[in-house]
């Protein structure tokens, strides 16, 4: 079976996309196969850091979804289209038709569609992890993600906002029972030096923080131009990633 992860967060603007596309390029590098959908069905943002355009998308999440395809034909190979040297990346992106987004937010989707979606890639193309981008907040479609995943990942800034916002957030998931950690992200560099950091959020949001990004210009200067981690190997935000990467595969 697939080790399905929900990566998501309280606000928009944490980078959980960006941490998303890194996690699952340094996954595959280590040679696992790896799935990555983007569930941020009302403004989807994934495909752009994949360098993925809407044309190489032949049919969408919300084709499939609508009843109009089968699984294979959402699923799209990018191994070579990044250039992995081994693994699998497989992505499956939203549309960004507004009429198709206009229609999902209307008539909705099953309650169970996630999981089954997870099974079949695990069945369909032997994937080790299926990895959710989720929609910020506690909206309907984070919340079915989220409830079909085996664990959750929430990415934050360490800003009072997004520490009460995602301390409510523990605290609605912990009453279905879901196993969720902490990612704290573009933490200013001199607070993510001490050592104290991630044990006191821990404590205070009721969720273990596992990891602790820096802020880095570098990070901000690229843009979503293309996966960071490719481009940069050897960058401290790059290495960071890769201690995440690793426990994430301990887990599995």
């Amino acid at each position: 079976m697939a080790l399905t992860i929900a990566v998501h967060s309280y606000r928009g603007g944490t980078g959980k996309s960006t941490t998303t596309s890194n996690i699952a390029v340094l996954l595959t590098v280590m040679g696992r196969r790896v799935a990555t959908i983007d569930l941020d069905l009302t403004s989807p943002g994934l495909h752009v850091i994949y360098n993925v355009s809407q044309q190489m998308l032949r049919y969408t999440l919300n084709d499939y979804l609508f009843g109009k395809c089968d699984l294979s034909d959402i699923v799209l190979d990018l191994t070579d289209h990044l250039g992995l040297p081994r693994g699998k990346l497989y992505f499956i992106g939203a549309s960004m038709r507004p009429e198709d987004i206009a229609r999902l937010m209307q008539e909705g989707y099953n309650e169970t569609v996630f999981r089954e979606l997870a099974e079949s890639l695990a069945k369909g193309f032997d994937v080790e992890y299926v990895i959710f981008d989720t929609h910020p907040g506690l909206t309907e479609d984070t919340l079915m993600a989220v409830l079909s995943s085996d664990i959750s990942l929430v990415i934050m800034r360490l800003d009072r906002q997004d520490i009460t916002g995602t301390y409510l957030l523990s605290q609605v998931l912990r009453k279905f029972g879901k196993v969720c950690y902490v990612i704290l992200n573009m933490v200013p560099p001199n607070m993510a030096k001490a050592p104290e950091l991630a044990e006191e959020l821990s404590r205070t949001l009721g969720m273990p923080v596992i990891g602790v990004l820096p802020f880095y210009d570098e990070v901000l200067a690229h843009r979503s131009k293309g996966v960071f981690a490719l481009y940069h190997p050897r960058h401290p935000y790059t290495m960071r990633i890769s201690q995440l990467v690793k426990t994430l595969n301990s887990w599995k």
